[in-house]
């Protein structure tokens, strides 16, 4: 079976190896893991990261396998996989594994995997693997994650409530995690301003956004946001890129009441920014706006949850930028540093 795996470290081209032939993993009798056979990965900016900083030789990174995302079809179940999970061999399921694992060099760009259950769940109906793995991965768990976040409390999302007569504001609309999220904040009752280059508009304005945002016209942004939208503030302020500035200058455009909700990446990624904006108080110069920064954890719920979204018609597509054939990763994952993907950047796993 093909895999890569992270035989230096660096960028992708100098830290990664194809080895076109690896003998097929062992699942433990009676465990609660399950055989994946993989045909898609989806490339994430964390797997960038992990390539950059973190060595080959580190002991947990021998021969340490990249990739977050998943989609594949379920070739065998460990005894210990229980039965309300409904899985069996031959089902077709999708999600994503953890950034520890990931680091730790257990990743998904390889034919076979093992996985726990708890990992996976069933591709929505009508939807083919590559569709399935930009929604149902990180970037897709992640939007669920933010959208929660505004919703608040728990249970599944609602067409058309959740979000009834409220204006968000995400940046980074036309992006892996922005694509998925306008879906989802629009399909539950928000009307929805995207920020996108203006070459992506009328992509992004197909996914339901009702105004976009091009920020390469409007410099500064910030300013722009305050002049279109200082009487008609924001009810949240969704960041998928990472721009300290959009928070500084929030309270011009952002209810005081209002939620600003950022995940990992960026100029707003590292703790310093992170204690500034969630500690400093008001009198030292911090800004008066709900600041949450997160990474997500991936779920198997998370994934259901974003399956579910699918079958309610919440989220009506997968947005994909390309599909690269496995033994172009690398070439992939260059797509992906250039941060101008439309959607998602997908590797066709080859297990000939």
């Amino acid at each position: 079976m093909p895999s890569w795996s992270a035989t230096s470290h660096g960028t992708p081209r100098q830290a990664l190896t194809l080895h076109p032939a690896r003998p097929l993993p062992s699942l433990p009798p009676n465990s609660p893991y399950l055989l994946l056979r993989v045909t898609h990965v989806a490339l994430n900016p964390a797997d960038l990261v992990c390539l950059s900083l973190l060595p080959a030789w580190l002991p947990f990174r021998r021969g340490a396998v990249p990739g977050l995302d998943f989609a594949g079809e379920v070739v065998a179940l460990g005894g210990g996989v229980p039965t309300e999970a409904g899985l069996a061999e031959g089902d077709r399921v999708a999600g994503a594994v953890g950034l520890t694992g990931v680091a730790a060099g257990c990743g998904t760009l390889e034919g076979f995997v093992v996985l726990h259950w708890g990992l996976v769940a069933k591709v929505p109906v009508g939807w083919g693997g590559k569709e399935a793995v930009g929604v149902m991965g990180i970037a897709g768990q992640t939007a669920c994650a933010m959208a929660r976040r505004v919703v608040g409390g728990v249970g599944g999302f609602r067409k058309g409530d959740g979000m009834k007569g409220s204006r968000v504001l995400v940046n980074g609309a036309s992006g892996g995690v922005g694509t998925v999220l306008v879906q989802i904040c629009k399909g539950i009752g928000a009307e929805v301003v995207g920020i996108c280059s203006g070459a992506n508009e009328a992509m992004v304005k197909g996914l339901g956004v009702d105004e976009v945002i091009d920020y390469r016209a409007h410099d500064p942004l910030e300013g722009h946001l305050a002049e279109r939208f200082g009487e008609q503030q924001f009810d949240a302020v969704l960041d998928c890129v990472g721009n300290q500035a959009l928070y500084t200058h929030s309270p011009r455009y952002l209810k005081p009441e209002g939620k600003f909700i950022n995940i990992v990446g960026g100029w707003s990624q590292g703790v310093v920014p992170f204690v500034t904006n969630k500690l400093r108080p008001c009198f030292l110069g911090g800004t008066p706006r709900s600041y949450e920064l997160f990474l997500l954890s991936a779920t198997g719920e998370a994934a259901r949850e974003a399956a579910a979204l699918v079958d309610q018609g919440i989220i009506k597509e997968a947005l994909i930028d390309s599909v690269f054939p496995m033994k172009q990763a690398i070439e992939a994952y260059e797509k992906l540093a250039t941060g101008r993907a439309k959607g998602k950047v997908i590797v066709e796993v080859d297990n000939s």
